[in-house]
């Protein structure tokens, strides 16, 4: 095709617009490639896409929870990274859209690529009974013959019904995109746009291309002569669109000295979606710390499935006592036959350098229940025998005469497993497990941790938020009743708090730390304020506030955490801080440190920033 500015193909929208016909409100059909209409489900992996109520395209399940599609799909050009800006849904096993077979999903989030007419989009649910067709890793070559598919406007009819193949040549292969030539009655058209380009051999099926741009020839409406496209390039970036299939979404933060050398490291337990068979993906990813910042994260365990993220809760401590910290997941095994609750506790041993697979330690019994939407989980040595154990905050419901009754459950270590859990305290006044948020700590200094709440007490006559600290002091055997250590005399949000624990003045006596909202300012800044609560051995001092934020830092992004991360003996605080996302998509996040000098602590050090991989 001549270079000339005359002949040059147009990037023609392959768009489709909402047909005025009748009483029809809502978007089209995608309309497709002008071809011969598929039948059968060889290719339910074609993916109609609807962008608003204005236009719509196709696309390829490439995952169970992801679709390529084309990025001039979206209008704004570069694709913002992030949720579409208009609603938009991915039908997908539905060759005929007259049927209610397959699904229509929302589409979540989209993850552009730069180079190119190509973005990714991921469903807000995964399509499990569709497969997905495998992206090609070997470059496509002048001659070879490509089937073309998609939902797009054919030569007689503006909104078909079907998806519609074709077969194309292969003309040209540049860096980043293929020039195809369609056979006698083909035509790439309008609302085809991210349709796939398949290869097709030996029984095998590869996507090579989406569709981009055509000079549209041969389609209904068009008065060109012209039929040649321009497809997207895709098998030299399929190790993006791995990583991108595997990418770390939400995280759940813990703090410990996972390789004992002294200094807390902190590690992110992450969301990595769902696999192409469907089985839910997770990893964990350890930032170690050398004393005056954190070392960029090494996955130290990934599956490839089987472990939910969204099944688990996360807590940290050293189970085994050999001086390292490791992790624990109290997890989410839904309902037995006879709907018994199941729970069980993993844990992820330290070795040093990583951390082992992780290991089912405890499943609740064959004839017990424990519901794990009932359990808020912690870590400490609460026997003081050198060895952390897990405690639950368990929701016991409510009372006959209306009162929420709370019980306190520990799951104590030996070294190897953890013991089933015993009930350690239960309530019979009132304590309302949704108004409490758990740490733990040796908030007496006798060797043993105690377990601390944060606990909501609504608000009061004069409009003030009503906070408490309550501790429950173990006994080494049990836990006391649980014993109000303060209350806000002036207002001070439950809601814009977050708890955590650590000795932050050395003092041998673990104390409380809470993270808290203070709005935004009138320069349009997010405010944030650190508090400490310090422990005497037999009370807690009045909140101080430490640190207030100059500078923009919102308390809605921080997830807070605490540790010695200097080694000096005096615990700080840490917040993994959510950045959104990168150019290409990804999750961004930063890691800050405030460290304690004993007596105060130091306004926050951004320790680390990027993605995590």
């Amino acid at each position: 095709m001549s270079s000339t500015r005359s002949r040059r193909l147009r990037r023609i929208p392959l768009l489709a617009a909402v047909a005025a016909s009748g009483a029809l409100v809502m978007p089209t059909p995608a309309q497709a490639v002008a071809g011969t209409p598929t039948t059968g489900s060889a290719y339910a992996f074609t993916a109609k896409i609807a962008v608003g109520d204005a236009q719509a395209c196709t696309g390829a399940l490439v995952d169970a929870q992801w679709v390529l599609t084309a990025a001039s799909c979206f209008g704004q050009q570069p694709v913002p990274a992030g949720a579409p800006k208009v609603k938009t849904t991915a039908t997908i096993g539905r060759a005929d859209l007259a049927t209610t077979t397959g699904h229509v999903v929302d589409i979540a989030e989209l993850v552009p690529r730069a180079d190119r007419d190509l973005v990714m989009a991921r469903l807000a649910t995964p399509v499990l009974d569709v497969a997905p067709v495998v992206v090609s890793t070997t470059a496509p070559v002048a001659g070879e013959t490509l089937r073309g598919l998609g939902y797009g406007r054919t030569k007689d009819t503006w909104v078909p019904n079907r998806v519609h193949t074709g077969s194309f040549t292969v003309n040209s292969v540049t860096a980043t995109s293929v020039g195809i030539t369609p056979a006698a009655g083909s035509a790439i058209c309008k609302g085809d746009a991210g349709g796939p380009a398949l290869r097709e051999t030996d029984g095998k099926t590869e996507l090579v291309a989406v569709h981009s741009a055509s000079w549209q020839g041969g389609c209904l409406g068009s008065d060109e002569t012209r039929t040649g496209a321009v497809e997207t390039r895709l098998d030299d970036i399929a190790p993006w669109i791995q990583q991108v299939r595997a990418l770390p979404q939400e995280s759940q933060i813990v703090s410990g000295d996972f390789n004992k050398d002294g200094k807390s490291d902190v590690a992110a337990f992450y969301d990595n979606g769902t696999s192409v068979d469907g089985k839910n993906m997770a990893s964990l990813h350890a930032f170690y710390s050398d004393g005056t910042g954190f070392a960029a994260p090494r996955k130290v365990w990934s599956t490839p499935g089987g472990f939910t993220w969204a099944a688990s809760k996360v807590t940290s401590g050293d189970y085994t006592g050999d001086g390292r910290d490791d992790i624990a997941v109290l997890y989410n095994g839904g309902k037995a036959a006879d709907g018994r609750n199941i729970s069980s506790l993993y844990i992820f041993a330290s070795t040093g350098s990583g951390f082992s697979a992780p290991r089912k330690s405890w499943t609740t019994s064959s004839t017990g229940s424990f519901n794990w939407n009932a359990s808020k989980v912690t870590s400490g040595d609460y026997n003081g025998d050198a060895k952390d154990d897990v405690a639950v905050l368990y929701d016991r419901g409510t009372s006959p005469e209306g009162r929420r009754l709370s019980a306190l459950f520990t799951f104590a270590s030996d070294g190897t497993d953890f013991t089933a859990p015993k009930e350690t305290w239960a309530g019979t006044g009132a304590f309302n497990w949704d108004a409490s948020q758990v740490v733990s700590g040796d908030y007496d200094g006798d060797g043993k941790s105690d377990v601390g709440v944060f606990y909501n007490g609504g608000k009061a006559a004069d409009g003030d938020w009503v906070s408490s600290l309550f501790t429950f002091t173990s006994t080494g055997t049990a836990f006391n009743a649980p014993r109000n250590q303060w209350t806000s005399t002036g207002s001070f949000s439950w809601n814009a708090s977050k708890a955590v624990s650590g000795d932050y003045n050395g003092d041998g006596k673990s104390d409380v730390g809470v993270l808290y909202n203070g709005g935004k300012a009138a320069d349009g800044d997010w405010v944030s304020s650190l508090f400490t609560f310090t422990s005497t051995g037999t009370a807690f001092n009045a909140p101080r506030n430490l640190w207030t934020s100059t500078g923009s830092f919102s308390w809605a992004a921080s997830t807070v955490t605490s540790g010695d991360y200097t080694g000096d003996r005096k615990h700080d605080v840490g917040v993994y801080y959510d950045n959104g996302k990168s150019a290409d998509g990804r999750q961004a996040n930063s890691l800050w440190s405030f460290v304690s000098t004993g007596t105060d602590i130091q306004a926050p050090v951004r320790r680390w920033n990027g993605s995590v991989v």
